[in-house]
C-alpha cells in the first residue's frame, strides 16, 4: 500500500523537485519508504506502507530486466501467489510480496494482464520501449488515481490524491461547475471521472488510462454486465444453491484479504456487514480487534450493537468518542484531509475513529460494499418489485408488497409516502431531497444554474431494474462515496483498509443472484445474512436495516449554528451562483425555529462547500 506520483512528458525536461512537492503532500499514506526517479519519460515517485513482506525487498519500483519497464502502485493483490505458481513456477522472485508479479505479468501479457489479477489497485506502468503510460484502477474504484493533463504543453500529472497535483502553483485551480451540480442535484460525487477541480479528473473505475503520442486514451477493461448469465433467472434453481456459491466466494476473498505482516483489525459498525467480518474472523488464525465509532449522544450510538457482535467472537472492541465541544475545529481538519466536499458529519466519526486507533494497527477490514451487493437499501425494494411483476409472480398490489416486504412497522411512516419517495429515487437516482414543495420548483436553487442540466447519465446494462439499480449504487452513487471517505480516512493515519465484500467474483456471485432471492419474509440483505445465521447473534442478523443516524441537526441547531449562519449570509456564498440565497435564507431561519425532522444534508453540503472554497479552492 502507498501512494504514487508522476509527471510525464515528451516535449520537455520534468523537475524532480516537482515530483518531491506532490509526494510531500501524500506521505501519509506511505511513511515507511520513498523514492524519486527520473527516466525518459518523465519523473516519478512513491511513497510505502509496509504490509506484506515488510522487508526492502519489496521497495518500489519494480524494475525489469533492462530497467526499461517500471511498475509502481498502490494497492494489494490478493491472488499474487496462485498468478505466480501458475505463470512463473521457475522463476526467482526477489520479493516475498504481492507487486513484483505485477510486472512479470505485463511482460508476458501487455495490458491485457489487468483481467488476471484480483484486488485493491491503482497501478503506473512505465514502458519505455514503447513510449507509453498506463494509469491503471481496480474494478470498484477501491483505490484512488487522479490526472490532469496539460493539453498545450503536453505534460500528464498524476498522484493518488488531488492535492498532489493542486500543489504545483503553475497549474490554476478553478471550481467544476458540473461537479459541483450534481453534489447538490444528486448528491453525486466524482461519479464520471471529474471532481470539483476544473481539469484534475480521476481514472474510472474498471479503467485504465494510456498516454502516448502525446495523447490520452481511456478503455475500460471490465464489464460486469458480461459476467452475468441473466436467462438463468428463470431457471429453477433453489435458494440454497446460489446462496452457497455467494458464501464460497465471500470466504475466499476474506481468506485473501488476511494476508498480512502486521497487526490487523476490523472496523465494526454494528451492522450486518461488519458482523459477517467479525463471524469470519473466528475461523481464521489471525488476532484481531475490533473498532467501532461513537457518539456522545446515547440515541445515536451504534456501541450496543457493536458489543453484542463481539459476544459471539474472540475480538475485543474499543470505541473513540467524537466529543462535540472539539466538533468545530476537527471539521476544518477533515475538510483538508478530505480536499473536496462532502455531505455528512458521520465522515467526522470515520475520520476520528482511525486518528485514535493509528497505532494500534495498519489493516482494517472493513463493510464496505455490502449494502450495494445485497440489496440492503430501503428504495431497492422497488425495483425488486417491478422485477417480481415482470416474471408474472404473485405481487400485484401495494397491500401485498408491504405485507410481503414486512417494511411498515410504526404508524409514523406513510406507506403512500414511501412509495413516492422511493419511485421517485428510483427515476432520478442520487436525487437530494430536503422537502418536496423547495425540490419540486428547484426554488433554493439558481434558475440559472439549475438550467444547465448537468445531470449524469447512468448505464442501465441489465434487464432486472433491481441489478440496474445496484449498478447505479456501485458506480455512480453510494459506493463511490463511501470508498473515496475510507480511503481518506484510513490513508491519512497510514492504515489500509480493506474490503473483502468487493472481491470482484463476490460481486458477480452476488448479481447472479436473482431478484426473487434478495429480499426474503420482509428481510433485506438476506445472501449476507442466511450464511452466517449460526455464527451471528440472529437478533442483531435479522433487524431490519437501521438507517445509521448521526446528530447532524443537533450540531447544526447548535455548536455548528454560528458557522454555518455565518456560511449562508457570507459574501463568497452568494458569489457562487449556484442557489437562491433569499430562499435559502428563509428555509434555514425555518429550520433554526423548526424542533422538527428536517433533511440537513444540503445546508451541510453549503457549509462544508463554502469552507472549502475559501480554505483550499482559494488557497
Amino acid at each position: 500500500m502507498c501512494g504514487i506520483s508522476g509527471i510525464v512528458s515528451a516535449t520537455s525536461k520534468v523537475s524532480e523537485h516537482d515530483v518531491v512537492s506532490m509526494m510531500n503532500k501524500i506521505k501519509h499514506r506511505g511513511p515507511d519508504q520513498n523514492k524519486i526517479f527520473s527516466n525518459s519519460m518523465g519523473s516519478f515517485g512513491f511513497v510505502r506502507l509496509k504490509i506484506i513482506d515488510i522487508s526492502d525487498n519489496s521497495n518500489q519500483p519494480f524494475l525489469s530486466e533492462n530497467k526499461k519497464i517500471q511498475v509502481i502502485y498502490n494497492g494489494e493483490i490478493y491472488n499474487y501467489k496462485s498468478l505466480r505458481k501458475s505463470y512463473f513456477p521457475n522463476k526467482k522472485f526477489k520479493s516475498n510480496g504481492d507487486g513484483e508479479v505485477l510486472l512479470y505479468l505485463y511482460e508476458k501479457f501487455g495490458i491485457g494482464f489487468i483481467k488476471k489479477i484480483k484486488g485493491m489497485f491503482s497501478i503506473c506502468i512505465i514502458d519505455e520501449n514503447k513510449k507509453k503510460i498506463f494509469l491503471i484502477r481496480d474494478r470498484f474504484g477501491i483505490k484512488p488515481l487522479y490526472y490532469r493533463y496539460d493539453h498545450p504543453n503536453k505534460i500528464l500529472y498524476f498522484c493518488s490524491e488531488i492535492k498532489g497535483i493542486t500543489e504545483l502553483k503553475k497549474l490554476k485551480n478553478q471550481i467544476n461547475e458540473k461537479e459541483a451540480y450534481k453534489f447538490f442535484h444528486q448528491g453525486l460525487i466524482n461519479s464520471s471521472g471529474e471532481t470539483w477541480f476544473k481539469n484534475i479528473f480521476q481514472v474510472k473505475p474498471s479503467h485504465f488510462i494510456e498516454y502516448s503520442n502525446d495523447r490520452i486514451n481511456e478503455t475500460k477493461y471490465y464489464f460486469i454486465e458480461n459476467e452475468i448469465d441473466e436467462n438463468r433467472d428463470d431457471e429453477k434453481l433453489s435458494f440454497r444453491r446460489y446462496i452457497d456459491n455467494f458464501k464460497d466466494k465471500l470466504q475466499v476473498s476474506f481468506i485473501e484479504h488476511n494476508q498480512f505482516d502486521v497487526k490487523a483489525g476490523i472496523h465494526l459498525s454494528g451492522g450486518v456487514d461488519s458482523a459477517v467480518l467479525a463471524a469470519m474472523s473466528n475461523y481464521n488464525n489471525k488476532d484481531y480487534n475490533s473498532y467501532t465509532f461513537d457518539f456522545e449522544e446515547e440515541k445515536f450510538s451504534e456501541i450496543k450493537y457493536a458489543k453484542e457482535i463481539t459476544k459471539s467472537t474472540n475480538l475485543k472492541n474499543y470505541s473513540s468518542v467524537l466529543k462535540e465541544k472539539d466538533l468545530p475545529e476537527y471539521l476544518l481538519k477533515v475538510i483538508d484531509r478530505e480536499y473536496e466536499p462532502f455531505s455528512s458529519l458521520r465522515i467526522l466519526s470515520q475520520h476520528h475513529l482511525y486518528d485514535t486507533y493509528k497505532n494500534d494497527c495498519k489493516v482494517i477490514l472493513d463493510g464496505n460494499g455490502g449494502d450495494e451487493i445485497g440489496a440492503g437499501y430501503s428504495y431497492q425494494m422497488i425495483p425488486w418489485y417491478l422485477d417480481l411483476q415482470n416474471k408474472n409472480r404473485h405481487l400485484r398490489n401495494k397491500k401485498r408488497f408491504f405485507k410481503y416486504a414486512n417494511l411498515i412497522k410504526n404508524d409514523t411512516i406513510d406507506e403512500n409516502q414511501f412509495i413516492r419517495g422511493s419511485f421517485s429515487y428510483f427515476k432520478n437516482p442520487g436525487s437530494a431531497t430536503i422537502d418536496g414543495s423547495y425540490y419540486k420548483n428547484n426554488i433554493l436553487f439558481d434558475q440559472e444554474f439549475s438550467s444547465k442540466n448537468y445531470k449524469l447519465s447512468i448505464n442501465k446494462p441489465f434487464k432486472s431494474y433491481l441489478r440496474n439499480t445496484q449498478y447505479a449504487d456501485i458506480y455512480y452513487l453510494k459506493l463511490q462515496r463511501s470508498l473515496k471517505y475510507a480511503d481518506r480516512a484510513s490513508m491519512y493515519n497510514s492504515i489500509e483498509a480493506r474490503v473483502p465484500f468487493l472481491d470482484h467474483e463476490v460481486v458477480e456471485a452476488a448479481f447472479q443472484i436473482p431478484s426473487r432471492f434478495k429480499l426474503l419474509n420482509g428481510q433485506q440483505r438476506i445472501i449476507n445474512k442466511y450464511p452466517y445465521k449460526d455464527y451471528v447473534n440472529k437478533k442483531l442478523l435479522y433487524l431490519n436495516k437501521r438507517t445509521i443516524a448521526d446528530p447532524q441537526s443537533h450540531w447544526l441547531r447548535g455548536i455548528l449554528k454560528d458557522l454555518a449562519y455565518d456560511t449562508i449570509y457570507s459574501g463568497t456564498f452568494n458569489n457562487y451562483g449556484f442557489f437562491n440565497t433569499k430562499e435559502v435564507k428563509k428555509y434555514f431561519d425555518v429550520f433554526l425555529k423548526t424542533k422538527g425532522h428536517f433533511n440537513t444534508f444540503l445546508f451541510f453540503q453549503m457549509l462544508i462547500t463554502d469552507i472549502w472554497y475559501k480554505n483550499i479552492l482559494n488557497n
